[in-house]
């Protein structure tokens, strides 16, 4: 078998047992701590998705918290806001009723004053009317007796 290209003898069964110790000392060295580092970081990876599912979920309940809290915030502010308008309506109908019923005593009293000038008045008017109409009477009756 010398003139063929390939030949078959002791040096090929040499290079299969040479490829498979090297095949043997690849895996046990190269390619099992290789899988045995992916598989290490695939868990890491699980374990940092299932953290972050975990925290995204608790942030979600804090935000619906913090929502909820300003939703009862709003309600009590409105409450608030509510009972204060009514205070100041009251508080308002309040003082225009003072207010009203001052004015009311005001005009009454100065009803009564010009009332008690308007008697003042007339009584000195009655009496100059008097005086007036007794010298009428003097006068007249002067001239009668002139």
């Amino acid at each position: 078998m010398e003139g063929s290209i390939v030949a078959i003898d002791w040096t090929l069964i040499v290079q299969a047992v040479n490829f498979l110790v090297f095949m043997v000392l690849i895996d046990r060295f190269l390619f099992q701590p290789l899988l045995s580092l992916m598989e290490e970081r695939e868990k890491e990876l699980a374990a940092h998705h299932s953290e972050v599912e975990a925290l995204k979920r608790k942030a979600e309940e804090f935000l619906k918290e913090v929502e909820e809290l300003l939703d009862e915030a709003r309600a009590k502010a409105k409450l608030i806001i509510d009972g204060a308008v009514k205070e100041a309506k009251v508080e308002r109908d309040r003082i225009l009723r003072a207010a009203h019923e001052e004015a009311s005593a005001r005009i009454e009293e100065a009803k009564r004053e010009i009332w008690s000038t308007f008697e003042a008045e007339k009584a000195k008017l009655e009496s100059e009317a008097e005086k007036i109409a007794e010298e009428i009477v003097r006068k007249i009756l002067g001239k009668k007796a002139a």
